[in-house]
């Protein structure tokens, strides 16, 4: 294929240019790096559509804060406090009630230890349970249960904890195969499991350490395990396990549907697996840009403390009425407890793990999700803005396609915005990447293929033709028709007369710097009239006019540039006469006729000229002039082809050298 391909081969160039640049981004794309990217990608548009502006009223924090921790140890002692400040809490919720508490802290092992709490002295086992009292009479409580501590990884070294005789975990729930396996499960300590609503495992981050995607079920065994804050958005809509069943993209929980990742995993039980995760639909980070709280918060104390108010019958002072069918979660956020912070795709930064349970819980209520988008929407988005920069390079210069490649990315990256903030994460890292190497690829072919042809053009006809000429032939060089073709176009023959005697007289730098300025007059002429300088061969020019670019007016051109060659030869001679100089005089042959114009020698050297009789007789025209003191002689075709009104004189008919026939000839004076 060649640059003067026309349209057909230019698209052709353009979907072969764009379909490289969409294979090769679809192999970039599989790099550990880029994927990475991708993630970065994935999070500044989260971070770019996030509405923390619109908390879900229905779900508030109680946060295990720094405040609490240090308020409550005068009180309990130090973290972690005994079980009965957490049945406290729960008692102060029942008192609303609240819909459904989500406990994210773990209890895997009964307290042991002895403490004094106001007047008495409670031991371990008491401290228990008053707990399990408060989890009973409350009856809406979730626990956390343990799926992710590295030394749970190792099933070898690790006994799995009785799970027979925790209702929450003998559930049958239909999840399909796609679900990842763990190899222990760490629940709380039996007696709390049993008063439990339900149990539910912790977060398992992947990748970078971001949590953007969580499991909302694991395999124990043969048991399905729900999330925490899955089992909290379960119970709070009263779904029942009957009630979540698996789809091809993912799960329905209600008339929640939950579209889930693939992703590999390792596989405790044998070699890696696929497992399907959830992206967290994340409502927006802890705190907006202007310091308001995406979801309400409350200090644990504060709860902790009207508690205490209402026991001594004192007004609280925070009314547990506030909490009337809300869903509580109830998690650390205290600095120093550093393991339930997780890092979020926000720049905010990291976010305790109840706060991202509270976000996967109003997902599911609200069914507000993220799902990735379908291969037939990844392929759209990948090929046709590839394509489209790569098929307007091919026929436009290299900056206008610089300036659609531009416009082209910054509008999938906000489409991309678009789709997300409706809930469908399509990849944009591929796109992006064809985008810009499409135009890359246009510039490469432009500067190597098209580049390589137009040098070659230009360095042809850069010093033999008309500027306008040769900007025509670079925007489309196979008009040139380059290698010889047959046109219909004239020829002129332009000789000195006298420069033998003016090369014996003068010296021989004078000659060459009068007869240089001789030249570069004569071609200025002839570039004005769009013709076409073939060589110089001693004191004579031989021109061309209807080649290499197609010109009608081609005989009307050559005769108006041969009287303008001899009104130029007049100023010379004018201008040489005043400083003393010798003058020049000139004879001009015309003819016009079929010629073959096109490169013509050998494969290392060669030249653009013209071949025919045409053209020979055009050269005897030249030579008659000093026969009939004439400057300017044309023939016969070319009189013929003339269009404007001109001084011309028949000279009758002449048998010119290799010629049997007579031709008429004409003077066209000046």
């Amino acid at each position: 294929m060649t640059v003067g391909a026309g349209v057909p081969g230019k698209l052709t160039i353009g979907l072969v240019l764009g379909s490289v640049a969409v294979g090769a981004a679809v192999l970039l794309s599989l790099l550990p790096f880029v994927q990475g990217v991708e993630l970065r990608t994935y999070d500044r548009r989260l971070d770019a559509t996030a509405r923390p502006a619109a908390p879900a009223g229905d779900i508030v924090l109680v946060s295990i804060d720094d405040d609490s921790i240090k308020r409550m140890e005068p009180v309990v002692g130090r973290w972690p406090w005994p079980r009965l400040v957490h049945g406290a809490l729960l008692d102060y919720l029942h008192r609303a009630p609240a819909r459904v508490v989500l406990y994210d802290i773990l209890f895997a092992e009964a307290d042991r230890q002895r403490f004094t709490y106001g007047d008495q002295e409670w031991t371990g086992a008491e401290s228990d349970q008053a707990l399990i009292d408060a989890t009973i009479t409350s009856g809406n409580v979730i626990y956390a249960a343990e799926a992710a501590s590295a030394e749970l990884l190792d099933a070898s070294k690790t006994v799995q904890p009785p799970l027979d005789d925790i209702p929450s975990v003998n559930r049958h729930f239909d999840v399909g195969r796609c679900v990842e396996i763990r190899p222990v499960l760490t629940p709380p300590f039996p007696a709390l499991a049993r008063a439990a609503l339900a149990i539910g495992h912790s977060f398992v981050p992947l990748e970078d350490g971001v949590l953007r995607r969580a499991a909302p079920f694991i395999r124990i065994g043969e048991r399905i395990v729900p999330s925490l804050p899955v089992a909290t958005a379960m119970a709070a809509a009263g779904i029942g396990a009957g009630d979540v069943h698996q789809t091809p993209d993912g799960v329905t929980i209600g008339r929640a549907s939950l579209p889930l990742v693939e992703q590999t995993v390792p596989d405790f039980y044998g070699p890696a697996t696929r497992a399907c995760r959830a992206l967290v639909p994340y409502r927006g980070p802890s705190l907006d840009a202007a310091g308001r709280p995406t979801f309400t918060s409350y200090s644990f104390y504060d709860l902790f403390y009207s508690e205490q108010q209402l026991l001594a019958g004192e007004a609280p002072q925070i009314d547990p009425a506030q909490f009337k069918d809300r869903i509580v979660v109830v998690g650390l956020s205290a600095q120093g407890l550093q393991r339930d912070n997780f890092s979020v795709p926000f720049q905010a930064g990291q976010m305790p793990g109840a706060e991202v349970h509270a976000n996967v819980v109003d997902g599911l209520l609200r069914n507000r999700v993220i799902a990735p988008s379908g291969w037939l929407a990844d392929v759209t988005f990948l090929v046709v803005p590839t394509l489209l920069v790569s098929v307007i390079g091919a026929f436009v210069p290299a900056w206008i396609t610089g300036v659609v490649a531009l416009t082209t990315g910054v509008a999938v990256w906000f489409a991309s915005l678009r789709l997300f903030a409706a809930g469908v994460w399509t990849p944009l890292v591929a796109p992006l990447v064809a985008v810009a190497m499409a135009f890359v690829g246009d510039l490469a072919w432009q500067y190597f293929v098209e580049g390589r042809e137009k040098r070659q053009v230009k360095k042809l006809f850069s010093r033999f033709v008309a500027k306008d000429v040769y900007e025509q032939l670079i925007a489309d060089p196979s008009r040139a028709a380059l290698g010889g073709a047959r046109r219909t176009m004239t020829v002129l023959f332009s000789d000195v007369r006298g420069f033998t005697s003016l090369s014996e007289k003068g010296e021989p730098e004078d000659v060459v710097r009068q007869l240089n300025e001789y030249f570069s007059r004569m071609v200025q002429v002839l570039f004005e009239h769009r013709g076409t300088l073939d060589k110089f061969v001693g004191d004579m020019v031989m021109a061309l006019f209807g080649a290499p670019l197609d010109d009608p007016d081609h005989a009307e051109h050559a005769v108006q540039a041969a009287l303008a060659m001899s009104r130029a030869l007049d100023d010379l001679n004018r201008r040489w006469a005043a400083e003393g100089r010798p003058q020049l005089d000139i004879g001009i042959g015309i003819n016009t006729g079929d010629m073959v114009a096109g490169n013509i020698g050998s494969d290392t050297i060669m030249s653009y000229t013209v071949i025919g009789d045409a053209v020979n007789l055009g050269a005897r025209l030249e030579s008659l002039n000093k026969d009939y003191s004439s400057r300017v002689i044309i023939s016969e075709a070319t009189r013929a082809a003339l269009k404007g009104r001109y001084d011309i004189r028949p000279l009758g008919e002449v048998t010119v050298k290799g010629k049997s026939r007579a031709v008429a000839i004409y003077e066209v004076k000046a």
